[in-house]
């Protein structure tokens, strides 16, 4: 029982970094094209408005995500987070100021106010891409733990691979941020982000840097495809080939705009991206590129029996809450009377 509580909780963190995820990367997207689209304030407030409409309750999954961690599995969390305390505190800057940029963005209506507000929208979502990128690739790649601490390097968490996963997760807001601008029926600014796109030739970098992410991911013995189930079940390969298939369609159908099938295409990717990188990083909650027995197993990490069972009722009891009102959210804002 207490086996399976710590499973289903190492599920759960990965769940919720995927619904983060898959709602927070348009809505940035809409920030980070705000400069390149937006030539004028009304346009700005057109884009203002469809970033702020869905942004409501997005942060709670990475909060969930952090916290299951913290609670489930304090070990590991201690040795992560120590590890990473610089991309954290970016992490931290950047949501904070993505967040005021946007609701001080008119609340002065000199040019230069708008101006600035409007660059520190756009920056501090690619940084926020980026060091989400950085820290997810990582999580697959393995960590620099090794004689049970994390490396002295506090830069040693940056490799070709995850800086690649920092450049494909902004890849992929300028794309689904266009394809978000679409579905909110904003067509001319749709069509400006998807001309900046094909332009300077960002929907045809996303499958080369997921290639590289994968590559980097599995460039040693210590690697997610050598891991306990992918070597029990090689059919497993299948998991990242597809997300790098769908990764393409989304190259393929941003070039002919067609923005239901790249979002479709862009959710299978990430979700098959996820579940290949959980289900080869298992049993280890705090997985090491140094070699498999340096990192923590979940089953020597997680908490007592009795907080496992507490976190599971209460996720239980809230979870189907938080996903029907963000559901709703949804299908509200995206009636066809909604103008």
């Amino acid at each position: 029982m207490h086996e399976t509580l710590g499973i289903i909780a190492f599920g759960l963190i990965g769940l919720s970094y995927l619904i983060y995820l898959v709602q927070e990367i348009p809505i940035i997207g809409v920030g980070i094209l705000n400069i390149f689209i937006a030539s004028t304030n009304e346009e700005k407030k057109k884009l203002q408005s469809i970033a702020g409409l869905y942004s409501d309750g997005v942060e709670v999954w990475l909060i969930v995500a952090v916290g299951l961690t913290f609670a489930a599995f304090p070990l590991a969390f201690g040795q992560i987070f120590s590890g990473i305390y610089v991309p954290a505190f970016l992490l931290l800057i950047a949501l904070i100021f993505r967040g005021l940029s946007v609701e001080l963005l008119f609340k002065d209506d000199t040019p230069k106010w708008i101006k600035y507000m409007s660059l520190a929208w756009s920056i501090s979502g690619m940084l926020l891409m980026f060091v989400l990128g950085v820290y997810f690739v990582t999580l697959f790649y393995g960590f620099p733990y090794e004689n049970g601490s994390m490396g002295s390097n506090i830069f040693s968490i940056f490799s070709t691979a995850t800086i690649s996963g920092g450049l494909l997760m902004i890849a992929l807001a300028f794309i689904i941020g266009a394809v978000w601008i679409k579905f909110n029926r904003l067509t001319e600014l749709a069509d400006k982000a998807f001309n900046l796109i094909k332009k300077y030739g960002i929907i045809y970098s996303v499958p080369l840097l997921f290639a590289l992410v994968l590559m980097g991911i599995n460039n040693n013995l210590v690697s997610i495809i050598s891991g306990q189930l992918f070597v029990a079940h090689p059919y497993l390969i299948a998991l990242p080939l597809a997300s790098l298939f769908f990764l393409i369609l989304v190259t393929g159908f941003g070039h002919f705009k067609k923005p239901a099938f790249i979002y479709v295409s862009f959710l299978l990717g990430m979700i098959l991206f996820f579940v290949s990188g959980f289900l080869g990083t298992y049993p280890y909650v705090l997985f090491s590129h140094v070699a498999f027995n340096e990192g923590i197993l979940i089953y020597d990490a997680m908490s007592s029996e009795t907080a496992l069972v507490v976190m599971g009722v209460v996720i239980l009891i809230v979870l189907p809450i938080v996903l029907l009102y963000q559901g709703y959210k949804y299908v509200y804002f995206f009636r066809k009377d909604q103008e």
